[in-house]
């Protein structure tokens, strides 16, 4: 396909999405491609690590979980 056909197509499709958190993050994405911005990563210490960790940990003896089918369900995007 060629770069031209490509983008037509992309814009037809996007025509067709009515979802705005999936418009949102498609749009997101392509803004960071087209700047070439670097993706904001804020560097934390390994005292922050280790206490990241530590309460992941805690939170997960606690049974504060929530399975990989329900971030599924809650995160899919469906298209219309």
């Amino acid at each position: 396909m060629t770069t031209a056909a490509l983008k037509k197509q992309l814009l037809e499709t996007i025509e067709k999405i009515d979802d705005n958190a999936l418009l949102s993050a498609f749009y997101d994405i392509l803004n960071k491609t087209v700047s070439n911005s670097k993706p904001e990563i804020t560097p934390f210490s390994l005292e922050a690590f280790y206490a990241r960790n530590a309460q992941s940990q805690k939170e997960i003896k606690s049974g504060k979980l929530i399975s990989h089918k329900d971030v599924k369900k809650r995160f899919a995007f469906k298209n219309k």
